[in-house]
């Protein structure tokens, strides 16, 4: 066994399995710092559009609100106004249900998701 240790030793392999496990373990330590990046980015870029979507609702719940009122007012019946804006939401919401495969919403965001997450098709 010695011998063996000796004659790997005299043409140089044990020095090539030394660089290979040092390459090997490098390699895996930029895998790591690299997917520690890539896992900042993505919840940076989640962080930021949970954000931006909170305040778009809060804008569209706003103006749903004034809209609603302004339509109690005009027609002496805050409730009414209230009722016609959720249907008119109820009939977005089914023209979406309905029509959802023929628009392609599906692959739409299935496009964005892929843009957002740096997934390459």
């Amino acid at each position: 066994m010695s011998e063996k240790k000796g004659i790997l030793g005299l043409l140089g392999i044990d020095n090539i399995f030394e660089s290979i496990k040092k390459l090997v373990d490098t390699r895996l330590q930029i895998i790591k710092l690299e997917l520690k990046d890539d896992l900042a980015k993505f919840l940076a870029n989640a962080f930021i559009s949970i954000i931006t979507i909170n305040i778009l609702l809060i804008a569209i719940m706003l103006i749903s609100i004034g809209v609603s009122i302004y339509l109690g007012d005009v027609l002496d019946n805050y409730t009414m106004g209230f009722i016609l804006v959720a249907c008119f939401y109820l009939l977005i919401f089914f023209l979406l249900l309905i029509f959802r495969n023929k628009i392609g919403l599906k692959e739409f965001f299935e496009k964005e998701l892929n843009k957002w997450l740096n997934i390459d098709n």
